[in-house]
């Protein structure tokens, strides 16, 4: 009967291309945990922001915002919008949530008929997130960008 042998160089280079697929295999993780469609957006800070709003709504619709200082609590505020309300009053009610939700470290200003800006009192307060949460709107958009 005849037998199969390795030699000594065979064995080790076996054990060798063995090892090294143990390693690559642990390497690569089987499934993974997050979905790799879902992108995280980071939260931006800033000193001041500016808040534009765009068209005219078509239908009564909401929209929600949270502001958030850093290292602070999220103030979450919503405004109503009715059917073809104009942009100023629009911009009149965005002024009074954000200046409730804000407080008196930060100077809220409305400028012309369609821009909130939102800005620190001074250099000792923290910077601060804007985002827009949820919004209900047709015919009508907000932009947030920097100041």
């Amino acid at each position: 009967m005849r037998g199969f042998r390795f030699s000594s160089l065979k064995v080790v280079d076996l054990v060798g291309l063995a090892l090294v697929l143990c390693v690559a295999a642990a390497a690569v993780p089987l499934w993974a945990d997050d979905d790799p469609g879902t992108a995280v957006i980071p939260t931006v800070y800033r000193d001041s922001w500016k808040i534009t709003v765009n068209g005219k709504p078509q239908a009564n619709g909401t929209f929600t915002m949270v502001f958030t200082p850093l290292h602070g609590e999220p103030v979450k505020f919503t405004v109503n919008v009715l059917k073809k309300m104009k942009p100023k009053q629009i911009t009149q009610d965005l002024w009074k949530e954000l200046s409730l939700a804000a407080g008196a470290n930060y100077k809220v200003k409305k400028k012309g008929d369609r821009v909130v800006a939102i800005s620190k009192t001074n250099k000792k307060v923290p910077a601060t997130a804007l985002e827009i949460t949820d919004q209900k709107l047709s015919g009508m958009s907000l932009t947030i960008s920097a100041k």
